[in-house]
């Protein structure tokens, strides 16, 4: 059996997008998601596809998910703002320190502090055998340590959003509920293409956070923004 052309695909997905046929460009963008090749460039031009059909939900889901793969481009960032402007929506309000540390992502943590790992190792051992040359190795492992509890605050970061995964709403006016109950006292009612926070689930239903408000929403009215 032969192996996917993934770059026609590709070719095919944005032929079909500058042509305007829209349904076959999402199509060939997904297929390229469902066969392991959710990249940064696929997601940001499945997100540019559905948006111009009209999908906001998943337009705002799919660069959500392109940014936290690539966090810095300015590309990425500009459109999830305009999709999310067009939507009437804001997007989740980090912490400065949060967001610095969600500037890089996951793989460039673990390159980072695996680096920093083996650099101190590296001045640890030279500290050991060649005492005459503390005077350079202590600066270098204290630095290379400080260097990677950043990079251990990095991972955190990132492994505290798989936790607590991102969601976004793809119903709009979807009304919030204090319980996992239809019959549950509607809270607030948000948009299509809000992201939210995950925090529980129980049968059908999803406990959520939105901004400073948490209830309850139908599993269905939400997709999350990175699967497994």
């Amino acid at each position: 059996m032969a192996a996917p052309d993934y770059t026609r695909t590709f070719a095919e997905a944005a032929r079909a997008y500058d042509e305007n046929r829209l349904p076959d460009a999402i199509a060939g963008w997904e297929s390229l998601v469902q066969d392991g090749q959710a990249l940064p460039e696929v997601l940001f031009n499945l997100g540019n596809s559905y948006y111009r059909n009209g999908n906001i939900g998943k337009a705002i889901r799919a660069y959500r998910h392109a940014q936290t793969l690539s966090p810095r481009d300015p590309d990425i960032r500009a459109n999830l703002g305009f999709a999310a402007q067009s939507a009437g929506i804001s997007l989740p309000v980090r912490s400065p320190l949060t967001a610095l540390l969600l500037d890089a992502s996951l793989h460039e943590w673990w390159v980072f502090g695996s680096a920093c790992f083996w650099l101190l190792s590296l001045s640890l051992g030279g500290w050991i055998l060649w005492p005459q040359f503390r005077f350079v190795t202590r600066p270098a492992a204290t630095a290379f340590f400080l260097l990677l509890l950043v990079a251990l605050a990095g991972w955190t970061a990132h492994h505290r959003l798989q936790r607590i995964p991102e969601c976004v709403v793809m119903v709009n006016n979807q009304k919030v509920l204090s319980g996992p109950l239809e019959t549950a006292t509607p809270i607030l009612a948000i948009p299509e293409g809000s992201i939210v926070r995950k925090l529980d689930a129980r049968g059908t239903w999803i406990e959520i956070q939105e901004d400073t408000t948490r209830g309850w929403l139908p599993a269905a009215a939400l997709a999350p923004v990175m699967t497994d």
